[in-house]
């Protein structure tokens, strides 16, 4: 096979692997991150759970505070009693300390309901706590995982990259550019030819044009998408039956 047409092959071969390896590592970052976003979320969820906790105990000794005050001016006022000289003056104290008596009977009713619900965050938290413990290892160990091919990808696409300047550097400049302004243009540059079809563009060329590149010996284009056809022999031809390199 022509040198130029074989190194054109792998050069193809190589802007696809590139291609590959630069697509698999463009999917590391956005895998590693949505790990760490779902521990985010269940470190987040612990940490309303805590605040619930402390907003109910925060709440509880205020009611309770509430209840000292309300018990405290019962207490003053109960004092006064003995120093009550009429029934009006009398009546309106009974009634103040029956408001008063209400309003601990509510500052009562408020500590246990914070104490309920205080009750009801703190049963929460082990679980939560154990979900961000799992969550941080399930983390930890994706992210290792994805670190190691990272590197592995990076070592494979330098490899190929590398590869692909030697060959570049064995392509005359006029071959190159225009490998690079069809595969520009189609999405790929190089096209095996069977059976007298081009299989880049599924067009059928005439018999002379397929004899001419059967032969391999120098660069041959298809008349239909312009790209640059080789022909394999039955015997070197992948097992598995090729598929249409592009629509046109």
């Amino acid at each position: 096979m022509y040198e130029q047409l074989e190194n054109l092959i792998r050069l193809q071969g190589l802007d696809r692997e590139i291609q590959r390896l630069t697509q698999q590592l463009a999917g590391i970052a956005p895998q590693i991150e949505e790990s760490r976003l779902h521990l985010a979320a269940s470190e987040r969820d612990l940490e309303e759970g805590k605040a619930r906790v402390e907003g109910a105990r925060k709440d509880r000794r205020a009611a309770e505070k509430d209840l000292e005050t309300q018990i405290e001016k019962r207490r003053k006022f109960q004092e006064q009693q003995s120093k009550v000289k009429t029934n009006k003056e009398y009546q309106a104290l009974m009634g103040e300390l029956a408001s008063l008596k209400l309003e601990e009977t509510t500052a009562e009713d408020r500590i246990l309901a914070h104490m309920e619900q205080q009750a009801d965050a703190e049963k929460l938290l082990p679980g939560l706590t154990a979900e961000v413990g799992r969550e941080k290892l399930e983390f930890q160990q994706k992210e290792r995982v994805l670190r190691g091919a990272e590197e592995k990808l990076r070592l494979e696409l330098v490899a190929a990259e590398e590869a692909r300047v030697g060959i570049v550097a064995t392509l005359e400049p006029a071959t190159i550019q225009a490998y690079q302004r069809i595969l520009k243009l189609r999405g790929s540059a190089v096209a095996e030819v069977r059976d007298e079809f081009c299989l880049g563009c599924s067009t059928k060329v005439t018999p002379q044009n397929f004899m001419e590149v059967m032969r391999n010996d120098r660069i041959h284009n298809c008349p239909h998408c312009q790209r640059i056809l080789y022909y394999l022999r039955p015997e070197v031809r992948p097992a598995a039956p090729a598929e249409p390199e592009s629509a046109a």
